[in-house]
């Protein structure tokens, strides 16, 4: 086995690697011989540390699969000293490839017993923001802005490692061990994109808003400044995420709807007039000029501007407009909206 060390400096420590890449955790990606663990053998262990702003990644290479206890056993003795392990789809693959090669060769390992973040499972939650064509780790890279040396992909590298091992040639060694080092960096690098999926459910507070003559602007600050902006349009508005500032647009109606009431029981219909009153007035009036109200009755017509909602959206106590009572269209009167209102719109948005 052939233990091969680099080590670099970070200029900036982001929110993410800050909270997910700590001095207790270890990112890890291997490289195997196919995707079976029965019928393959890993033949490389990449993993990296962080002391400070500094990143330490180590590669363990086996020439053969002779050689594979060796890079697992090696492996075992790191993430003993760890608490937490970080990687790409490392739960569903990477780990359980691990755990079943340590059982052929009757191996205990401690793996499943450290707490381990999949930053692919994770970044997934986020899909409601981000819409990427795929969550592969090279398409989250290029979304992010990285551009790698590196051009192959795992099973491309296979033929590339069975020929080192056959040949011992320097040139395909440095492929694989290239191919490995990105993965590993470019990991790190992506740890910001679990921020998305943060974002969801983070501490955001109003800051401010206007109207004009059909839209409502308001500005949400969150506790996550996220890398990169996002954008998004929904046919009752759209929403623009800059750094740590959510910039929200609500197309306004401006003219008269209707709010029903909802103790309808407690009125009558007064059938020559088109009107409810209550049943306490409605008692003296002759049977045949009143009925009991129904839903559809019990309306208060209101004038102004109304913000459209999004559909299933609840306002809870806060009135709800509309123009017939059976309408899918849901508003709010800009002069209802509070502060929680603004919060509570913009947590729909994000998650829908």
């Amino acid at each position: 086995m052939e233990i091969i060390e680099y080590s670099y400096d970070i200029d900036n420590i982001s929110y993410s690697l800050d909270k997910y890449f700590d001095e207790n955790t270890v990112f890890f990606d291997i490289e195997c011989t196919g995707l079976s663990p029965r019928k393959s053998f890993i033949y490389l262990i990449g993993y990296a540390v962080r002391l400070g702003n500094k990143i330490a990644i180590t590669q363990l290479l086996a020439k053969n699969e002779a050689e594979e206890l060796e890079v697992l056993e090696e492996f075992e003795k790191v993430i003993c000293k760890y608490d937490n392990l970080l990687g790409f789809n490392s739960t569903r693959f990477d780990e359980a490839f691990i755990v079943e090669r340590c059982r052929k060769y009757k191996f205990n390992t401690a793996i499943k017993t450290k707490h381990h973040i999949d930053m692919y499972l994770t970044t997934t939650k986020a899909k409601c923001l981000l819409d990427l064509p795929n969550y592969k780790q090279k398409t989250i890279e290029e979304f992010l802005g990285l551009h790698r040396e590196d051009k192959y992909n795992g099973g491309e590298l296979i033929p590339v490692y069975q020929h080192y091992s056959l040949m011992g040639d320097n040139e395909s060694k440095d492929l694989i061990l290239l191919h490995n080092y990105e993965d590993i960096k470019g990991m790190i690098y992506i740890s910001d994109i679990m921020a998305y999926a943060d974002l969801l459910n983070s501490d955001i507070r109003y800051l401010s808003h206007e109207t004009d003559e059909n839209k409502l602007r308001f500005e949400i600050e969150s506790s996550i400044d996220l890398p990169n902006s996002i954008n998004k349009i929904r046919e009752y508005g759209m929403y623009i995420i800059k750094g740590n500032r959510i910039y929200v647009t609500l197309n306004l109606f401006n003219g008269s709807l209707y709010t029903f009431l909802p103790d309808y029981r407690n009125y009558y219909y007064l059938i020559n007039e088109d009107m409810i009153v209550p049943k306490s007035i409605g008692e003296s009036i002759d049977k045949s000029c009143r009925r009991p109200a129904s839903r559809q009755d019990c309306k208060v017509s209101a004038e102004g501007s109304f913000v459209a909602l999004p559909k299933g959206f609840d306002v809870g106590n806060t009135r709800v407009f509309k123009p017939e009572y059976n309408s899918k269209e849901a508003y709010v009167s800009v002069t209802d909206i509070k502060e929680d209102i603004f919060i509570k719109i913009t947590r729909y948005m994000l998650k829908h």
